[in-house]
């Protein structure tokens, strides 16, 4: 039988310790005892979380206005995939294509002159003309005239010729002339002579046409009587001879002065007419090329202005100069005005199992320390289905100056991501999806006195 002393000790006991109050404290203290033993052993992770999207690695391009002009036709949209050479904006262009037109005719009016030009210098250098038929620039009438000048001086020195030919040939029949009388008056001279020399030897002379002076002088001289007489006779006769040759001497030297009188001009030169002909030439050369000269700046100029026009022109079609896929910068489908130079869309590798992936996403200043290159990232799409797109990565770079908006100042950073063969044929440019990176570690007794303490974590 049991003692009832201890009965009662056991009920006093069970009393005491089993009460409600008792049973409750013990293992709220127990448990508060694990928690805190809990949050000194055991870490959490400590994350930035953030919003953010897939884009390539590598854009192919950027696609900017490149016209102040109103927009024509806008076939920009949101992952369109494009070829290279695709039309993608126009702009209105009606100024640039008369403007062209016009200088278009200008440019071949000057072309046509200045191949006038060089076929009118080549004719000046040929000497004759190169025209084919007529020339509606008046050049072929121009060289005509040309051509009749250089005849005139050509002609005037033929007349010259001419007319020193004819004084020549008068002075050479005068000459002729003066010499046969001068021949035959010193034919006379030359027998009066032999007369002379005859009465003086007292020889009779043979073959002379004079001799009847002669035998005149011998009948006279026969005549005579006396030595005196015959002397007187002799005398008289060779005096009588004596003027008839000084008579022909005088004659014969009026013919040699009349023939040293008759001058004939020197032998006439050419070289005067062909240096006027050549300064005539060369004056015409050097007009003719300083019009092509200038012809030659003038169509330079008209085609600086087309070149300009055309580019202009071209600035008016925007085509995709690579094959990709099409990402607006903004939704621009509708503005009819964009200012040249504003980036409208970008163009996009095409999606493939190769195709490198970023995530661009901007996290606050606030949260940005602790965060660095090569830490990881995960990111969860923003998908309506039962099992969401999640992608593993790395940051790869951020931004080394904050970004500064109406919500405050937020830095830029890129992370590589990672997808299966299954996973890529889920993504497509632009996807949104947070993002979520792991700063580092941190027990939850300190996370919690972090929080007490009203230090971030």
């Amino acid at each position: 039988m049991v003692d009832p002393k201890y009965l009662e000790s056991g009920e006093f006991y069970q009393r005491r310790y089993r009460n409600f109050p008792t049973l409750i404290i013990v293992p709220i203290f127990l448990l508060v005892v694990f928690s805190i033993l809990f949050s000194l052993f055991t870490k959490r992770e400590i994350v930035v979380k953030a919003s953010g999207e897939i884009i390539p690695a590598k854009v192919l391009s950027d696609i900017q206005s490149t016209s102040n002009n109103a927009i024509d036709s806008n076939q920009l949209a949101e992952n369109k995939v494009v070829k290279k050479g695709d039309t993608l904006v126009t702009f209105t262009n009606s100024n640039e294509k008369i403007s062209a037109q016009l200088l278009n005719q200008q440019i071949n009016k000057l072309n046509d002159r200045l191949q006038s030009l060089n076929t009118y210098k080549q004719s000046i250098v040929n000497g004759r003309s190169e025209f084919c038929g007529t020339d509606q620039f008046g050049y072929n009438s121009l060289f005509n005239g040309y051509i009749a000048q250089v005849d005139t001086l050509t002609s005037e020195f033929n007349q010259q010729s001419s007319d020193k030919q004819t004084a020549d040939q008068q002075a050479n029949h005068q000459i002729d002339v003066l010499k046969q009388g001068r021949s035959k008056n010193n034919q006379q001279l030359s027998n009066y002579q032999a007369i002379l020399t005859s009465i003086k030897n007292n020889t009779k002379p043979t073959n002379n046409p004079y001799q009847p002076i002669y035998d005149n002088y011998a009948a006279q001289l026969k005549s005579a009587q006396t030595t005196d007489e015959k002397e007187q006779v002799k005398q008289t006769a060779l005096s009588n001879v004596q003027q008839q040759i000084d008579q022909l001497e005088t004659t014969s030297s009026s013919y040699d002065s009349q023939i040293a009188g008759i001058s004939k001009s020197g032998p006439l030169s050419k070289s005067s007419t062909l240096d006027k002909i050549t300064g005539l030439k060369q004056q015409q050369l050097a007009s003719v090329q300083k019009e092509i000269n200038d012809q030659q700046q003038s169509l330079d100029e008209l085609k600086a202005k087309l070149s300009s026009v055309n580019e202009d022109y071209q600035d008016t079609v925007i085509k995709s100069p690579e094959d990709g896929i099409l990402h607006l910068a903004t939704d621009k489908t509708k503005i009819k005005y964009v200012p040249k130079g504003t980036t409208i869309a970008q163009i996009y590798p095409k999606l493939t199992q190769q195709t490198a992936l970023n995530v661009e996403y901007y996290v606050s200043a606030g949260n940005i320390i602790g965060l660095k290159q090569g830490q990881a990232i995960r990111f969860v799409a923003n998908q309506n289905v039962t099992k969401p797109l999640i992608l593993n990565g790395k940051i790869k770079t951020i931004s080394s100056a904050p970004i500064t908006s109406k919500e405050g100042s937020f830095y830029k950073l890129v992370a590589d991501i990672n997808a299966t063969p299954t996973e890529r044929e889920q993504i497509k440019y632009g996807i949104n999806g947070r993002i979520t990176t792991i700063k580092g570690t941190k027990t939850w007794f300190n996370y919690y006195k972090d929080i007490l303490l009203g230090e971030n974590n």
